[in-house]
């Protein structure tokens, strides 16, 4: 027994140094993280670096990266949110089996993201692209289960519709332009197709109006990989192409004022979808959604470097606030529903105050981070021509994020749990309160930091302190919302068909697969008619049976007519011969 506890404390003792050694490492990451968004404030200039792989004779392969303010400082907050996520990782998947390879996988889908922001090439840049969607069709089905597999399905054929959709840009583009370097470049080639191609195909990555369908499903994935998924890389993918394009996408008046009703709509949706829903990773999933819609909304009213801003503070605030939710569903023992939660305040006191962080940052609480993004956007939309009724849009899109995730926090934190989950519940490890505490700062404090420092970048300054006003009047909107989440299940009881309208995200799920068994359907006909019948017929199959046919010939022929032959012409030579003896 004794060598048992021994074996078991040394076996504790080089975990505990593997894990403070990675997270000395991820630390440094982070780090070096916020040193580049800070830095990238005083960045002014373009850099482009070309690295010469291949140069023989007449045939060269050279790379280039981009360097500026923007893709430093989205590279510096990837860094800090991929360093918190992988230290995050070594708590709530140690136990998996297949870890290293979960690990591996991450990697992978980090550095794909890292190359896609620094390569101002379309052609290369389908190599970060694809790597995202390839990445998460594989995170998303780490789980091994038919729920997993179809959420996977789902993000990777969706996503590949995208994919096509920047490959005729690339066409469009290469035919007309001579070259493929899109980034920072006013050009003169303004051609409907191409704005198309490139603006859908980036609606698709960043699951807009009708392609948000995926972004829920994707929720099947490990929660760290969700943190990354609707944080920093793949759902932000599609934004930031957009915004590196908009040079080139502005030139269709018509496109941007569709992009613009499209991502209202998007924000409309996840909305009413979020506050009748109670699913944990659902819930932070659609405020995501309607966090997308805000920037693409921004992004079709010109305001790029708010756009962009946005998606910095965005990404790390929701970072924080899924790997708050992932600690409260690990200590669970994965329940998600809000409902069987409850008194989680006095389990995980830790992860309820960055979770109660994120949401304030999220609704806009004046002095944290996503106030100032929010605060730009409002100031210049109501400085500005916006449409009445995009304005009667936004604003109740905005409340509603207020509404739906405090009501989470509440009910998380002090609801009245009646199931005896609560008896199941695990406490909170120490280590996590370094990534928690690497990200808060962010969400609390980069916003502030980043707002006077980053006159180069931001050329709007705001004009009023009115928003401040409307954004904390919007928080306590959400926080009196608390006292109604009895009226939400009464909601869903008396009016179910609505319910259910909501709950399917507007028929839009059902929509979805029944697009995709269409499609599989008739791809399932085909297989039997042409792959497995007729070209199996006049291929192999086909080709199998006539080898067979003409070897049996062969066979036939050899041990019955060749037979028969040389008795025939032996005995004819025979007689023939004799005859010649005789008469002789």
């Amino acid at each position: 027994m004794s060598k048992l506890v021994g074996k078991l404390k040394m076996m504790k003792s080089a975990y505990v140094r593997v894990f403070n050694n990675f997270s000395q490492k991820m630390s440094l990451m982070v780090m070096l993280g916020y040193v580049l968004v800070l830095l990238s404030s005083f960045v002014e200039s373009v850099y482009f670096f070309e690295f010469m792989l291949w140069d023989l004779n007449s045939l060269s392969f050279s790379v280039n990266l981009l360097l500026d303010s923007l893709s430093m400082m989205f590279l510096g907050t990837i860094l800090i949110i991929s360093g918190s996520v992988l230290m995050y990782c070594y708590w709530y998947m140690d136990d998996e089996k297949n870890f290293y390879r979960f690990m591996y996988l991450v990697y992978l889908f980090v550095g794909s993201m890292m190359f896609m922001i620094l390569i101002p090439n379309l052609v290369t840049l389908l190599i970060g692209w694809d790597g995202l969607g390839l990445t998460s069709f594989l995170l998303v089905a780490h789980y091994q289960n038919n729920k997993s597999l179809s959420g996977s399905l789902l993000t990777a054929l969706t996503n590949r519709i995208g994919d096509g959709l920047i490959l005729a840009s690339i066409s469009l583009w290469a035919v007309n332009e001579s070259g493929w370097v899109l980034y920072n470049f006013e050009s003169q080639f303004v051609n409907f197709y191409f704005i198309l191609a490139l603006i859908f195909g980036g609606m698709t990555k960043s699951a807009q109006m009708p392609f948000c369908a995926w972004l829920p499903a994707a929720m099947a994935a490990p929660t760290p990989v969700s943190s990354l998924v609707h944080s920093s890389t793949l759902v932000t993918a599609g934004v930031y192409l957009l915004i590196r394009s908009y040079p080139v996408i502005k030139g269709s008046l018509f496109l941007m004022t569709s992009l613009k009703f499209l991502s209202l709509f998007t924000l409309v949706l996840a909305s009413s979808v979020a506050i009748n829903c109670f699913d944990m990773k659902k819930i932070i999933a659609l405020s995501t959604l309607s966090q997308l819609s805000v920037m693409m909304f921004s992004l079709s009213h010109g305001l790029v470097s708010i756009s962009f801003f946005h998606l910095v503070m965005h990404a790390l605030f929701k970072a924080l606030l899924f790997l708050t939710a992932g600690a409260v569903i690990h200590s669970l023992k994965g329940c998600q529903d809000i409902r069987s939660m409850g008194g989680c305040w006095s389990i995980l006191p830790s992860s309820m105050v960055c979770m109660f962080i994120a949401n304030c940052s999220l609704s806009g609480l004046p002095f944290m981070s996503g106030f100032y993004s929010k605060d730009m956007i409002l100031d210049l939309m109501f400085n500005s021509s916006v449409n009445f009724w995009c304005f009667m849009i936004i604003m109740p899109g905005l409340m509603l994020t207020s509404f739906y995730s405090m009501r989470m926090v509440w009910m998380v934190c002090f609801g009245s749990n009646k199931v005896s989950i609560s008896t199941l519940c695990l406490k909170e490890p120490k280590s996590l309160l370094i990534p928690y505490s690497l990200l808060a700062v962010g969400a609390v404090f980069l916003g502030g930091v980043l707002t006077p420092m980053s006159e180069c970048l931001f050329s709007y300054r705001s004009s009023s302190a009115s928003e401040m006003g409307t954004l904390g009047v919007l928080f306590v909107f959400g926080i009196s919302y608390v006292g109604l989440i009895s009226v939400s299940s009464k909601f869903g009881k008396d009016f179910r068909g609505l319910f259910s309208f909501l709950f399917s995200m507007w028929f839009l799920e059902l929509l979805t697969h029944g697009v995709k068994k269409c499609f599989f359907d008739v791809s399932g006909t085909i297989l039997k008619s042409c792959d497995k019948g007729m070209l199996e017929t006049v291929g192999p199959k086909g080709l199998y049976s006539f080898c067979m046919k003409l070897s049996s010939y062969n066979e036939n022929f050899q041990s019955d007519y060749f037979l028969k032959g040389m008795l025939f012409f032996s005995s004819f030579f025979i007689g023939a011969l004799s005859f010649l003896f005789f008469w002789n």
